[in-house]
């Protein structure tokens, strides 16, 4: 009796085992996929989970059929997939994943998918779906911005992106780098302001900093203070102020502007008047080049000979004057004259010569 006490007690545990190892993994399937992951400020996740409805506050999961509700400020979804979404507030909005393509129903606020994959990814809104579409398998990167009023922008960075109506059978294509402003499903303008349809996370506290490794001497950790600091920057070398400013090419002629100073009065509400153009003086500067250019070199002029002077010996002992010049040819002709006038054709005869 009591073996058989013992053989039905075993097969009752053993059934109680099946069934919560059965209701365990219906439970396992039946959860829903995690898209990725989410954190930002004010945020509240609601996802239906076969438990309930759990609802949680970031950082936390994403999973398929999940609500996001972004009150203020800017959160960022991480997708399991490769990529990330920006979200800028106030926003709500549903993700749903089935069969690997992720679909964003978009009921307000501003979301930024930027996406690394090539799954398919749609972004539904009340009046339009906007279908993100690759340019030769690069990335794609856009924005659309919802507002509560029906007002909504496109912004393509990015590849590019098909707008279709839900109650047309017409379509457009926002090319690369467009922007495009929608109200109540028509195009508004084409040239919408891509600053007020951005929407970035920023990222400045998603950084961590880089460990330091930690010295073990007093001088390395010295060193590595030193080294944590900002470079030193190069002294500043005083401009001398008679050091004349470095000349401009000669080939180009220099233009100064004389001008009246500029005014400016703080009470005066009204700008001060512009100079008149007559008061301004526009002085050119050249450089002048001379008409002819000299180009060689000057040979120096040779030296005369100095002639020896004569020694004593070559002199006449008995002729102490100086040695006579040779005539000139006034000296010539006037001798010339002389002997011209002094010679008589004949003897002189007559009272007056002598004998």
């Amino acid at each position: 009796m009591a073996t058989r006490t013992k053989i039905l007690a075993v097969a009752l545990l053993g059934i109680v085992a099946a069934l919560s190892i059965r209701e365990a993994h219906i439970s396992a399937q039946d959860f829903p996929v995690v898209v990725g992951r989410i954190e930002g400020d004010d945020l509240q996740v609601v996802t239906t989970t076969p438990s309930g409805i759990e609802t949680d506050a970031a950082p936390t999961v994403v999973a398929s059929g999940s609500e996001v509700t972004l009150r203020s400020g800017r959160a960022l979804l991480l997708l399991n997939a490769g990529g990330e979404i920006s979200i800028c507030g106030p926003a709500h909005f549903e993700l749903v994943k089935s069969s690997g393509a992720v679909t964003l129903a978009l009921d307000y606020g501003r979301v930024h998918p930027s996406l690394e994959s090539s799954d398919a990814f749609t972004i539904y809104t009340p009046t339009i779906v906007a279908t993100p579409i690759a340019i030769s398998g690069g990335l794609r990167d856009m924005t659309v911005g919802l507002e509560q009023s029906g007002e909504m922008c496109v912004l393509t960075a990015r590849g590019a992106m098909r707008v279709e109506p839900q109650f047309s059978d017409q379509s457009m294509i926002v090319p690369q780098g467009g922007t495009v402003s929608l109200s109540g499903g028509q195009i508004d303008s084409l040239q919408a302001d891509a600053s007020a349809c951005s929407c970035d996370f920023p990222r400045a506290h998603m950084e961590t900093p880089r460990p330091v490794p930690s010295p073990h001497s007093q001088a390395d950790r010295d060193y590595g203070a030193l080294a944590s600091l900002a470079p030193p920057l190069p002294p500043q070398r005083k401009r001398n102020e008679n050091t004349p400013p470095p000349s401009a090419s000669s080939s180009e002629p220099v233009y100064t502007v004389l001008m009246p100073p500029l005014s400016f009065n703080a009470n005066s509400p009204e700008p001060p008047p512009a100079p008149a153009p007559e008061t301004i003086l526009l002085v050119r500067e050249v450089r002048l080049r001379p008409s002819v250019v000299f180009r060689g070199h000057v040979n120096p002029a040779p030296s005369p000979e100095a002639t020896p002077p004569a020694t004593p010996a070559a002199r006449a002992p008995s002729d102490d004057r100086p040695p006579e010049s040779s005539p000139t040819l006034l000296d010539r002709v006037r001798t010339f004259f002389r002997r011209l006038t002094s010679s008589s054709p004949g003897p002189c005869a007559g009272v007056g010569c002598n004998g």
